[in-house]
């Protein structure tokens, strides 16, 4: 069995393609551990949360916000559309709570977003500086949740993201999904270019929000709070990113139906954005090494097959292991300091699911009304 110059160049290229790709990976590039020294001087939070109809998870999770240890003291805001019976019924049997305290979105309100426009009344009603904005279908996972936000609030800055799981009731790619997105985005922000988030756990300040007219000029989107509040007011460089695991949010598992639509929303959102353009770079170029690494082991491996160069098929074949082993390993250590229970047998399978949904996504979004994405009227 000869070894000739074309297997030997070939199959170079290969074991270097499978040592390398791997790395270009958002689950290997590691987020910066932030200073989980307290600040010197923790505020008074503001906790609000905007009902979204889901009076069952809000009487779930309202007594987890409500009992947070911090010595500064918090409060508890709660927006509710004012005819949701249900969800009334559940804030007064919590009514006695001292930190508790709710409003209602006009019924008048129907030409923009409402949920923007509970955002914009709960943060008029803060009593406090800071705000940590989430969901009812969230819920901390540490009774020190604030205690650990409030310690990225530091002098400078002006918005502290955290990570939200879902719950282990969802399925494992939405796990994996937004684990694989949120940090690519984590990442951004802490390089100075926050461009947007997918988890609902942000703070923020309340005078900068009033004073730069919070949701203005998005009012007529549907969709979108957390990714315009980010992208608004987060482009200062002046945004901490809150790693630590006291930190984190779970939120319930949503329908695929309901995940699928977020997933179209944020096509539409991505438009009015500003800035993102070294994001894109970025993913692209990732996805694009995963592609072509494996496309050349086929390619190679088939080459090889019909030539009878069984040397070069066997290279082909360690360099197919070699990425799958690499992947595999990277991803789930990723997966593990997230508290997300995926094997590491099913890394490889769902990020090859990820190329492909991403392109029947971005087909549901060009077939989409686009009406849908707005309130219709300004």
């Amino acid at each position: 069995m000869t070894i000739d110059l074309l297997s030997l160049i070939v199959g170079g290229i290969l074991l270097l393609l499978a040592l390398l790709t791997p790395l270009m990976n958002p689950f290997f590039r590691r987020l910066r551990k932030t200073d989980d020294t307290p600040s010197s001087e923790q505020p008074p939070v503001t906790i609000l949360l905007v009902s979204n109809g889901d009076h069952v998870a809000l009487d779930e999770h309202l007594p987890l916000f409500l009992t947070q240890e911090y010595g500064p003291g918090y409060e508890v805001i709660v927006v509710t559309e004012k005819a949701d019976m249900e969800t009334e019924n559940v804030l007064k049997r919590y009514s006695q709570n001292e930190r508790l305290y709710h409003t209602f979105v006009p019924e008048s309100s129907r030409y923009m977003s409402k949920s923007k426009l509970a955002i914009t009344l709960g943060v008029k009603a803060a009593k406090n500086e800071w705000i940590i904005l989430t969901d009812p279908r969230c819920k901390p996972t540490d009774s020190h949740w604030v205690e650990a936000m409030s310690g990225q609030m530091r002098a400078g800055k002006s918005m502290v993201l955290g990570y939200v799981n879902y719950s282990e009731e969802a399925k494992s790619y939405q796990q994996f999904e937004r684990l694989h997105t949120a940090l690519y985005l984590l990442r951004e922000a802490q390089q100075g270019r926050p461009y947007r988030t997918n988890c609902m756990n942000v703070a923020f300040r309340k005078s900068e929000f009033l004073d730069q007219q919070g949701f203005l000029e998005h009012l007529k989107f549907s969709i979108g709070e957390y990714d315009f509040l980010v992208n608004k007011y987060g482009r200062q460089g002046n945004v901490a990113v809150a790693t630590d695991a006291e930190t984190l949010l779970t939120e319930n598992a949503i329908p695929s139906k309901s995940w699928q639509n977020r997933q179209v929303y944020y096509y539409e959102v991505g438009k009015h954005l500003d800035g993102g353009a070294w994001l894109r770079v970025l993913r692209a170029s990732d996805r694009w090494a995963q592609i072509l690494n494996y496309f050349l082991i086929f390619a190679a491996g088939i080459f090889a097959g019909l030539t009878q160069r069984w040397i070069l098929l066997g290279v082909a074949v360690a360099a197919l292991i070699l990425t799958i082993v690499l992947r595999s390993l990277i991803g789930r250590k990723a997966l593990k300091e997230f508290d997300i229970h995926i094997p590491a047998w099913r890394v490889v399978p769902l990020e090859i699911n990820l190329l492909w949904h991403r392109i029947l996504t971005r087909m549901r979004y060009e077939y989409a009304d686009k009406n849908d994405f707005i309130s219709h009227k300004v």
